[in-house]
């Protein structure tokens, strides 16, 4: 869900769109965390540990908050179902924080959800 944001086209115009097949990881915990993604198409699921925190789909960020706080990966990205990802390099990142009206929202909003999602898993 991203409250009726769709940031798909401004991120493919963007960034550069990579197809990842299903099975393969995009990012796993503790990688360093140069880049963010927007989910063209398919589906991603979040791992910590064995659990699913959260499943991404069309619209949907990942990565971002590594290009927030500049840490390592938190969490693992695995494909479930093949996609196409745009990427967002963190000078990218910047410039769509300050220029593209809605974008902070629309990553706060992932935020929320992740850590909501991590919440309900680590109960």
């Amino acid at each position: 869900m991203t409250d009726g944001i769709d940031m798909r086209q401004f991120a493919k115009s963007a960034g550069t769109n990579i197809a990842f097949k299903a099975g393969t990881l995009v990012f796993s915990k503790g990688d360093p965390g140069n880049c963010m993604y927007v989910v063209q198409s398919g589906v991603v699921e979040m791992v910590l540990g064995d659990k699913i925190v959260e499943i991404c789909g069309p619209n949907e960020a990942i990565g971002f908050m590594s290009m927030v706080d500049a840490a390592p990966r938190s969490s693992t990205a695995r494909v479930k179902e093949d996609c196409e990802l745009s990427v967002i390099d963190a000078r990218k990142f910047r410039f769509m924080v300050d220029e593209v009206p809605n974008f902070a929202q629309y990553v706060m909003g992932a935020m929320a959800r992740r850590i909501r999602g991590m919440g309900q898993v680590l109960k």
